[in-house]
Order: C-alpha cells, then structure tokens, then sequence
C-alpha cells in the first residue's frame, strides 16, 4: 500500500505478511468537525457480530438503530416497514439541511421497484414516521439518490435503466409533494450533489454512463436550463473490466459538452434520454458511476466497476480529471490484499473537516474508509484508512451522510440482509451527544 500514514506487520492467521495503515486521524481544533479515530487493521468477518450492532467501529464509537424494518432488535429506537412483503432496500439519506427547524427531519429513499418506489421521513425529536409511496407521483421505481438542495428543497431520482427520472419535493415537515424535472436529464440515477451556485451534479449509473452537470437559467429553477456532460480531453479509450481487475479511464485536462439538440453531433433530448444524448455527443464513458459528493470547489465521483474515487476540479473552466483514491494510486487491490482492500466503492459523504468517507458495494467485506484532504496538491488524497466495517450476513451499507449542523454524527443504512431487517443507524463518537 502506498503513501498511508502508518504501516504495521500484521499476521492474520495465514501465510503472508500483510501492510497496512494503522493512524490516528488528528481532530481539527475548536468545535468537533470530524472523527478521532485509530483505523481498524482488517475487513470482520460476516456474522460475527449480533445484526442489531451490525458494524465493527473503532474503540470509543457508538451506534444506534433509528429505525428497523422488522421488530427484531429492542435497543431500535422505531420500526417501520415501508413494503410489508419485501425488503425495504433502505438506501440513501438526507435531512433538512436549512429552515426554522433545520436538522430536525430525517429523509430515505428506499430503491424497490415494479412502481414501489419510496421515501420515509423521520422526525428525529418526537420519533413520528411517515411514508410516501410513489404511486401519488405517478409511480417510482428503485428511488436512489437524494439531496437537499440550497433553496429547501429535496431532489431524489430513480435508478431505472436510461429513462429513470429525477424529482423536486417541496417539503413540510413530514410531508412532501414533488414534482418531475425532466431538463436534468433521463438516465440510471443515483448520486445528487448540489454546488451552493444552484448547479447540480448527477451521474448515470452503468459501465460506459456519462458525468453530467445542469444548470438552470434561474437560480432554484430546474424546470428549464443546459445540461453539460464532461469529457476527458485524451486518445485513451475507456475500459470497464471487472475480470481484469481494475479497467481504465483516462484521466486529466477535460471539459463540459453542452447537450443541446442540433449542435455538435447530439440529436436526442437529454431530458427525453440523457444517456443517447451523451454518447452522441462522444464524451467519456465511465465505469459505473454511482455517487458524487463535492467538498469545497472539488467533485468526487464513485466508480464501482474499477475500484476508483475520482476527483473533477469545478473553480476553473479548465476541469482536471485525478483518481483520488483507488488500487492504481493509494489503496490494495482485493486480489492482493484481501482484508485490507478497496473494493467497488459505492456511497460517498464528506464531513466539515474535509474528509471523504466511502462505503463499498459488497454483500461480504462490507466496508467504510476515509480518505484525508489531498494537503501536497497532486490529486490524490494523502492516506486512505478503515473506519468501520460490516458483519450482518448478506447486507450491504449504504447512504452514509453527514448532516452539516451539529455534532459530527454519520447516518448509514443497512440493505437487503437475509435476516430482512434493513435498518438505519446513527453512529456518533462518545462524549458527543446525538
């Protein structure tokens, strides 16, 4: 492993030595902005802890169930089940991130389909839950990504093949009423982020998807606006191989194609199909994208197939293409090391202090990494290191999110575990009060 802080000879029961990273991340002075944490030296094992504390945490961490999806666990603090005769597929959080009552509510989006789509809300003081099903908005399936937007209101999108569908929810308290934006363009979304500027940043989720940018003639008003993909401004052709390991994407010097009917070689709508319009265009294809975080004047783009994080520069017209994090650069390959490895990073969320946490897509070493600040300004982030990792058998984490206000607190989700209690849990540091 590369440039990670502290490197300790680790015997895991087998033949071979292992390198891994073993730091104490330093807390930022003043008001608590990030985690303080020595990193865990290996992926748990699955099923080796009670389900209803499903995640290996550093010395000194709490978690708490929220909600649970089946009354199994009695330290949950609610249960819900939001489809009663399937798995709930808890995915992404959010919570009102502006407002009188600002961090009050927490909101999920729940990725089940056949038009069963949903997002639930929480009231986090008095423990009150609401659904809402997507058959008042004209049916929702497998809902993903969702954000709060600078303006009040909630963006959640569909991952459903090339004509999933984003929507606006205007939101009062518990309740919602949403409407579609097709100008932000069709496509298998999942991660939302918004820039303070009102430009939003959405992703298409498939080996060879697109990395697009909107932006609305009028600030707070996606109804209307020019919808960018990004290009990579190299000969190096895109290649999405998860036999071969890693794949490639090429990386550097890019820019942001306009999608406008007539103009180039692009002839469909994005807002009919955002995917045709792009590869008409001859962007770049990447490999799975999932979600996207921005941290300062920084997009951070989660690619699942090729275990990478890239990172797209947005303070100049200039934008430069890096991989932040991934096996090429900072971290092990499963292949090489399978208990300390990055494998198909999945959710991305960033605490005040700057750092990148990742969770990654797998039903068995289910893990969370932070990735610090790039502080040598080479693109990379300087040390990558395991925060937490998951043991319910057959679940995958997901929806890891910082709120903004507050003490530091990460919301994460449990999804689809054999025993079918997806859950969502609230970890916090002790002495931190939730």
């Amino acid at each position: 492993m590369t440039r990670l802080a502290v490197f300790f000879n680790v015997l895991f029961g087998f033949a071979g030595v292992f390198l891994i990273s073993c730091s104490m991340i330093p807390q930022a002075s003043g008001p608590v902005q990030s985690f303080t944490f020595v990193s865990l030296i290996r992926s748990a094992v699955p099923g080796s802890m009670s389900p209803c504390a499903p995640f290996l945490l550093p010395e000194g961490f709490t978690q708490s169930i929220l909600i649970q999806e089946r009354p199994l666990c009695s330290n949950a603090r609610g249960t819900l089940d939001v489809i009663v005769d399937a798995s709930d597929r808890t995915d992404m959080n959010t919570v009102n991130e502006t407002g009188s009552e600002v961090g009050r509510y927490l909101y999920r989006t729940h990725e089940t389909d056949e038009g069963r789509g949903a997002i639930s809300a929480m009231d986090l003081q008095t423990g009150q839950m609401t659904i809402h099903m997507g058959e008042k908005f004209g049916g929702w399936n497998r809902m993903d990504g969702i954000e709060w937007t600078p303006w009040g209101t909630l963006l959640t999108a569909e991952e459903t093949g090339a004509y999933g569908r984003l929507f606006e929810c205007r939101v009062e308290r518990l309740l919602l009423s949403c409407v579609d934006r097709p100008a932000v363009g069709r496509m298998s979304h999942e991660g939302i982020a918004v820039t303070r500027d009102g430009s939003v940043y959405v992703v298409d989720e498939f080996d060879g998807g697109s990395i697009f940018k909107f932006v609305s003639g009028t600030y707070g008003d996606l109804s209307s606006g020019q919808l960018f993909a990004l290009n990579v401004q190299s000969d190096d052709v895109t290649m999405c191989s998860e036999t071969a390991g890693v794949g490639f994407i090429p990386t550097g010097n890019a820019e942001w194609v306009p999608l406008t009917p007539g103009r180039g070689r692009v002839v469909t709508d994005p807002a009919y199909n955002a995917r045709a319009a792009a590869r008409e265009a001859r962007v770049t294809q990447f490999c799975r994208p999932e979600d996207v975080e921005i941290i300062e004047d920084h997009l951070y783009v989660a690619m699942t197939t090729t275990h990478t994080v890239f990172q797209v520069s947005l303070s100049s017209e200039q934008p430069v293409v890096t991989e932040y994090v991934g096996i090429n650069t900072n971290m092990n390959s499963e292949e090489s090391v399978p208990a300390y490895s990055l494998s198909n990073p999945d959710n991305l969320a960033s605490d005040q202090a700057g750092n990148l946490y990742i969770v990654e897509d797998n039903a068995g070493e289910n893990d969370i990494w932070m990735a610090t600040p790039d502080m040598d300004g080479n693109g990379e982030a300087d040390s990558v290191v395991l925060f937490a990792t998951m043991t319910t058998r057959g679940a995958e984490a997901s929806g890891i999110y910082f709120p903004p206000q507050g003490p530091t607190r990460m919301f994460v989700n449990v999804q689809h575990a054999d025993d079918g209690n997806d859950m969502t849990l609230v970890i916090t540091q002790d002495g931190e009060r939730e």
